[in-house]
């Protein structure tokens, strides 16, 4: 399968559902990828089992504030130096380039950054959706070793950073990105073809761009309705349609993880058939957990997604706002978030939340 400019939108669309809310906004990267494609031509989405095993794999996402990437999203030529410094440190030629994160704005991202790296981008990712730790990926919970991570900005700096922990490599990682001015490539977690068949999460392409044309198939009809094949095509669930009542700041007594640090509550009061009914929706960098009457509905890491009712796009965490009309969907995750040491990097409790993992109603 080759991914070229036709496709983008409905892989951004795609890439944003997958988001949970976080992730940055993918139609914001879509002109870069565009530009890339223009110039260096489709990019090969290509299945892990047919690259040679002793291959290697490089993980790439952006790295920082998105609030920074509005004015500054990066040229998407980042990957060209860091593949040089992979293949110089390991020995070895890089057969592919994975996203490790489909979720929001990476998702096209990647696609920059493989076709200007002169490579294939695997039908894979490191999350199947998004997280906002640099440790939260499929990869840590393998085992696979996290470093050494090679990050570069868009002047072509390139910093190496050996870790031997998630952790570690977060508080360095970010530390590197911030000397960038806040924005920047990271590879981590480089590994074997062989290593990556059963470390990560297969098909992470080929899903974003099937919910994208899902949605596109859609057009004209009510959001609510779009949801609902979503949730009926991909094994999950519309919890509600309904009106923000409230969105509310949470003291959380957590200083340690960056993941935990940011945290909100709001109200969804039902609307159309939906009327009488009311949801709590717990958010972080991503919408974190649905509960009603005191019973939970969803749970992270399965993938909460809200739906604006009037334009059909995503609402971002940072952009619930009261008044908002929304539909809300819930998608099961990968299920290897579901062994003990994904809950344990992943569920509720990892995010500051007194919950524990429950499947999704219905389900």
């Amino acid at each position: 399968m080759r991914l070229n400019g036709g496709c983008l939108v409905d892989f951004a669309r795609g890439c944003d559902v997958l988001a949970a809310g976080g992730g940055g906004y993918a139609g914001g990267t879509v002109p870069m990828a565009q530009v890339a494609l223009d110039t260096q031509g489709p990019v090969e989405i290509i299945g892990l089992d047919d690259l040679p095993p002793d291959g290697l794999v490089m993980p790439c996402a952006y790295l920082g504030s998105p609030a920074v990437w509005v004015e500054r999203i990066g040229t998407g030529r980042e990957s060209i130096a860091i593949r040089r410094q992979v293949e110089q440190h390991f020995g070895a030629e890089v057969v592919a380039m994975m996203c490790t994160e489909i979720g929001g704005s990476n998702g096209p991202a990647s696609v920059a950054l493989a076709a200007n790296a002169g490579l294939p981008l695997a039908d894979a990712d490191g999350m199947g959706r998004a997280f906002p730790g640099v440790e939260q990926v499929a990869m840590q919970v393998a085992g696979v070793q996290p470093g050494p991570s090679v990050l570069a900005d868009d002047h072509d700096h390139v910093v190496l950073v050996q870790a031997d922990t998630g952790d570690w490599l977060e508080r360095l990682a970010r530390s590197a990105v911030t000397a960038f001015g806040d924005t920047g490539v990271s590879s981590e977690y480089v590994m074997t073809v062989e290593q990556a068949r059963t470390s990560t999460v297969n098909g992470s392409i080929s899903r974003a761009l099937k919910i994208g044309r899902v949605l596109a198939d859609c057009t004209g009809v009510p959001v609510v309705t779009a949801v609902r094949r979503l949730a009926a095509e991909f094994g999950g669930t519309c919890l509600m349609e309904g009106k923000v009542s409230m969105v509310s700041p949470v003291q959380t007594s957590t200083t340690s993880t960056f993941a935990a640090s940011l945290r909100s509550t709001a109200l969804l009061d039902g609307i159309n058939s939906d009327s009488g009914r009311c949801l709590r929706v717990e958010v972080g960098h991503e919408y974190l957990a649905i509960l009603e009457d005191g019973e939970v509905r969803a749970t992270t890491p399965d993938i909460i997604t809200l739906f604006d009712v009037y334009s059909g796009d995503v609402v971002a965490t940072d952009s619930l706002r009261y008044g908002q009309r929304v539909v809300v969907l819930a998608l099961p995750c990968p299920p290897l978030w579901l062994q003990p040491a994904g809950l344990e990097l992943v569920g509720p409790r990892a995010f500051g939340l007194d919950l524990d993992y429950h499947p999704l109603a219905g389900s």
